[in-house]
């Protein structure tokens, strides 16, 4: 589900806002995807770098109360999601340019407009 596939999964066949079951259980997913080895380390590693680079906010409410929160910007970790969606790519046999069109695909909404702007 962390992925640019997923992400146009969601946007073709949801709302566009909320995730539901019914929606992460339709999505396709091949037997060996289960299995592989390459796909749990990715995924180590994409939580790891999604810890490393959340920012901790701290907030005070009304009644003076304080609340901290960690608010995770997802877009810092696009490379490695980039390389799981290298990896699903092969488990779903796409072509280097579905595989282009998937990564690129709402970038500048995805990790923002001065990320996107780099490219021009």
């Amino acid at each position: 589900m962390n992925s640019g596939l997923f992400y146009l999964f969601f946007i073709l066949h949801g709302d566009c806002f909320h995730l539901s079951n019914a929606l992460t259980e339709a999505f396709p997913v091949p037997p060996a995807l289960a299995s592989d080895v390459n796909l749990a380390v990715l995924g180590r590693r994409l939580d790891e770098d999604v810890r490393a680079n959340a920012v901790r906010k701290t907030i005070r409410t009304k009644d003076g109360d304080t609340i901290a929160y960690d608010e995770f910007e997802i877009g810092r970790s696009k490379p490695i999601i980039d390389e799981i969606d290298t990896l699903l790519a092969e488990h779903y046999g796409f072509t280097d340019e579905e595989l282009d069109f998937i990564i690129n695909y709402d970038i500048k909404y995805r990790v923002g407009a001065e990320e996107d702007s780099d490219k021009e």
